[in-house]
């Protein structure tokens, strides 16, 4: 019997434990840092001999600290190394012998099969054919009876830097299980989606426990590397990395689907990459539709899948089979929903997903999004009319907020009462807020039911929101950014915005319109619309901002801007003492903000 769930507790209560540290200062000197090296100071790296993690993100690792301080000057940030955990129990057992479903032999105890209806989608052929889901975990069996079938390509081994990716801990290929084994073979289990491609990539050893920064490098990998459509994270590491947040935006600007494990440790703590809120976090149900006790209750939970008593793939003989629980184990039931979305709809990015998640999952917890259950359980059943019914945009991933076809009309029809129509903002916090917005075409939904209020927003989608509350006629503009194309929707705000002195070009002649926007990037653009209009007399007194725990974060370009929105309210602190500058917002959050403003300068 092989029971880790001891080792676990004991390494998430000491995780837990370690306070989130600013970035210039430390307690100690040991240990390995992660260091991102300014875009002109690359040579840098062979010179001293650093570690590459991410070499086009200008990322490296490095455990000497004196060199550190010695580049500080030529660093945009450094911080601390952390750690990365598996958050899933394995349990060696042997399944009881029954039928049902499919013919493989244990398919009976595989009650979460039944729980979402996959099998509505197998009838349908949703398999996750030719989609590439990359497992960031601790390597998998691919030798295993019910895994020979299974498109498993030979993947890397960050640890060595060789392509042996074989599992040592078993949680690898558990999750490769419940994600790809072979469905009516006569053995073992069924898995959700046989037919989509595996890329493991392995960060972990014999260890439940590495370093975040192997986490950070494979995520690039499975970007740039293995062109992958999906990344399963059933991991989650307690400190809040600045170039984790970069490594999982950098995947959802490429439409890449980031699905993460919200913790185990059954308490409100977060956990990072989960808390993202580019990231679908999944949270654990057992068998009666209740949440599991090891859960985590907090607002990065999205949905809710299978994670109790599961049973799956074992990694101690090509014929073993093991129990599982964890939030772990619970995310890629997700991550197969997110395959099943990929297959049907190739440019479906996670705020599409989210957005058909919010529509069809089954209400758990408290009426409405809550932070036990987030928008409730995964149901494939009515995942798939979800998913058919929602409006995507044509190409490129553009926003479907904001795209209009000709001939078809605007996205949302205009009753009587512009919300009217929306199923998901009933008792929102925003609702006020968004009904302000939605009702002066700020705004529109991203179906003529839903708004997504929890869906991030871009950089080109915020200018544009600014663009329409201007009421000023912004064509006719030269638009000047190289990666702007004239026949974007955002392509005339961008250019009358670059003409009013509101935003600019990086020394690329680049905008990246399709980057999600930061708090601190919609302070510093509504602070220059401001200016433009004559709104804003003398310089902000920065001291506003200065009180802030994180104040340090704010990038100097940006603090005029966040101290005049702190100063006017119109741009909150997350909490009494952090501002967050550098995290992304939501369409809610963003409607909060957009009716401050208007409200304080009497826009309607």
């Amino acid at each position: 019997m092989k029971n880790i769930s001891i080792i676990l507790a004991i390494a998430i209560l000491l995780s837990s434990l370690c306070p989130c540290l600013a970035a210039e200062v430390y307690p100690s000197e040991d240990g390995t840092y992660i260091v991102k090296l300014s875009e002109d100071e690359l040579s840098l790296a062979e010179e001293y001999g650093l570690t590459e993690i991410y070499a086009d993100a200008g990322l490296y690792r490095t455990d000497n600290y004196d060199l550190v301080k010695k580049l500080r000057g030529s660093l945009e940030y450094y911080e601390r190394d952390a750690k990365a955990y598996l958050i899933g129990e394995v349990e060696e057992t042997a399944p009881a012998e029954l039928y049902a479903l499919t013919n493989d032999q244990y398919c009976s105890r595989q009650w979460a099969l039944t729980n979402i209806a996959i099998s509505s989608a197998w009838s349908r052929g949703y398999d996750g054919r030719g989609v590439r889901i990359a497992v960031i975990d601790s390597g998998v069996r691919s030798s295993h009876q019910d895994l020979l079938s299974a498109d498993i390509i030979e993947g890397y081994n960050l640890l060595n830097g060789t392509t042996n990716a074989i599992d040592e801990t078993g949680h690898g290929t558990f999750v490769t299980g419940v994600l790809t084994a072979a469905i009516n073979n006569g053995i073992g289990i069924a898995g959700l989606c046989d037919r989509a491609t595996i890329v493991p990539i392995k960060c972990f050893g014999s260890s439940i426990s590495t370093d975040a920064s192997y986490i950070v490098e494979a995520v690039y990998k499975a970007v740039d590397t293995y062109k992958c459509d999906i990344i399963n994270l059933s991991l989650g590491i307690t400190v809040n990395l600045q170039s984790l947040k970069q490594a999982i935006d950098y995947a959802s600007g490429k439409g890449v689907i980031v699905v993460a494990a919200v913790g185990n440790s059954g308490t409100t703590d977060l956990s990072y990459p989960a808390a993202y809120s580019n990231v679908v976090g999944v949270g654990s149900i057992d068998s009666g539709n209740t949440i599991s006790s090891f859960s985590q209750r907090n607002s990065s939970v999205c949905v809710v899948a299978p994670g109790s008593e599961l049973i799956s793939t074992g990694y101690s003989a090509d014929s073993s089979y093991v129990k599982g629980n964890g939030t772990s184990f619970s995310t890629p039931h997700v991550a197969a929903a997110a395959a099943i979305l990929k297959q049907y709809e190739r440019s479906a990015n996670v705020d599409d997903f989210i957005a058909i998640l919010s529509q069809s999952s089954v209400d758990l917890g408290a009426s409405g999004y809550d932070t036990t259950y987030g928008y409730g359980g995964l149901n494939i059943k009515s995942f798939m009319p979800a998913m058919e019914s929602y409006r995507f945009v044509p190409k490129n991933n553009d926003p479907p907020v904001e795209v209009e076809k000709p001939g078809d009309g605007p996205v949302v029809t205009e009753p009587t009462n512009p919300m009217a129509d929306f199923t998901d903002v009933g008792g929102h916090w925003a609702y006020d807020e968004i009904a302000y917005c939605v009702g002066r075409k700020y705004f529109n939904g991203v179906s003529k039911t839903s708004f997504a209020p929890e869906l991030t927003m871009t950089r080109g989608m915020f200018i544009t929101v600014i663009a329409r509350m201007s009421g000023e006629n912004i064509n006719g503009y030269f638009n000047p950014f190289l990666d702007v194309p004239d026949d974007k929707y955002y392509a005339q705000p961008c250019a009358w915005a670059k003409t009013k002195g509101i935003i600019s070009a990086d020394d690329r002649g680049c905008f990246y319109p399709e980057q999600n926007i930061t708090r601190e990037q919609m302070a510093t653009f509504l602070y220059r619309y401001a200016v433009s209009k004559g709104y804003v007399e003398g310089k902000p007194d920065l001291n506003v901002i200065s009180s802030y725990s994180d104040y340090a974060y704010v990038s100097p370009w940006a603090a005029e801007g966040m101290a005049w929105t702190v100063k006017n309210g119109i741009i909150n602190g997350r909490t009494a003492t952090t501002l967050c500058p550098r995290d992304t917002a939501k369409r809610s959050e963003v409607s909060a903000i957009i009716y401050r403003f208007a409200i304080l300068y009497k826009n309607s």
